[in-house]
């Protein structure tokens, strides 16, 4: 099984800053340091989904990148744009999933 090297695009970094804010906002810093981590170890799973996740059909992933993935995280309340770049899984951006039909 082949395995890629998950990295964060400053966009996704921000993004996941963003996330944590409004989630501690909404809770405790505790709290949203636990669904962080836990965001991103739903993101590490596409050091090995990457490759078998077909291209997106929707047109705002494409914006981040031409061959653009999209990966649902969180019980599908985010949505993860990313594109693999030789050994690399490159996460373009976070959304809330709900955004992304268009």
């Amino acid at each position: 099984m082949r395995k890629f090297c998950v990295e964060y695009d400053v966009e996704a970094e921000s993004d996941i800053e963003a996330l944590t804010t409004w989630v501690a906002e909404k809770t405790s810093i505790e709290y949203s340091q636990h669904y962080v981590n836990h965001i991103f170890d739903e993101i590490d799973a596409l050091s090995y989904l990457a490759p078998i996740l077909p291209k997106s059909s929707y047109g705002l992933p494409k914006l981040y990148h031409p061959e653009a993935n999209t990966f649902l995280i969180g019980n599908k309340k985010l949505t993860v744009i990313f594109h693999i770049d030789g050994e690399y899984v490159i996460v373009d951006k976070m959304l809330p999933s709900v955004l992304i039909k268009f």
